[in-house]
């Protein structure tokens, strides 16, 4: 199950911590709190998925889903962290340089 709490509330952004599995009806989950989220006035939003521990590809959908919702409405939306296993998703399939997510090869130091 996919919960998804809005942490903080800013006038230049919303963070919103997201964990569970990013799939199937939890990606449908995200997707309609990004959409209540962004008809309320929240145009920046920050996702923390530091504690999501499976993303497919539904949840890709929802997260490009979402980015262009935010765009569309003059805003956007972020990534601030993400776990392990979802950074590899996000960087395999391109969104994390899209959202903002820093590579794990940024955070490796020689």
């Amino acid at each position: 199950m996919l919960e998804v709490t809005v942490t903080r509330s800013s006038p230049a952004s919303t963070l919103v911590t997201v964990s569970g599995e990013l799939a199937g009806s939890g990606s449908e989950r995200l997707l309609a709190r990004l959409d209540r989220l962004l008809d309320n006035g929240h145009r920046y939003v920050v996702l923390d998925l530091t504690a999501v521990t499976f993303c497919d590809s539904s949840g890709v959908s929802a997260l490009v889903r979402g980015h262009a919702r935010a765009s569309a409405a003059a805003g956007g939306l972020r990534l601030s962290a993400a776990s392990p296993q979802v950074t590899k998703v996000l960087e395999i399939s391109g969104l994390a340089r899209m959202l903002g997510l820093k590579s794990t090869m940024d955070t490796i130091t020689p």
